[in-house]
């Protein structure tokens, strides 16, 4: 898990170097967008290591904002004329580690011992 949203942050830094920043929005916007591609992910990595569940449901609820972001802007990038090959292949890889995360992260908040203690994965 902590690997998947340290993929997550990595794929974005590398889409954002790539890209670059938009001169357009304002320091408070890119602060924001930054934030949620960057600090969410790295933030509830490091809270894994202290074994809590609810980290698990937050990383499944950030999973599925991410994959409704990169199949919106898949949709969007392959409806336009020119359809730009760097983007469609950062929102497939976004929206497989996003999909990952979902599906282990709720297999891990899920996943009960016979004992009734939750596994702490």
């Amino acid at each position: 898990m902590a690997l998947l949203l340290a993929g997550l942050a990595g794929l974005a830094f590398f889409q954002r170097a790539t890209q670059g920043a938009e001169p357009s929005r304002s320091i408070w916007h890119q602060l924001a967008w930054n934030g949620f591609l960057f600090w969410i992910p790295l933030i509830l990595a490091g809270l894994l290591f202290g074994r809590a569940r609810w980290v698990l449901m937050a990383s499944v609820m950030y999973g599925t904002i991410g994959l409704a972001l990169d199949i919106s802007t898949l949709v969007q990038t392959l409806t336009h004329s020119e359809a730009q090959l760097h983007l469609v292949v950062m929102s497939v890889a976004s929206g497989l580690l996003n999909f990952l995360l979902i599906v282990l992260g709720g297999r891990g908040f899920l996943e009960v011992i016979p004992t009734g203690e939750s596994i702490k994965s």
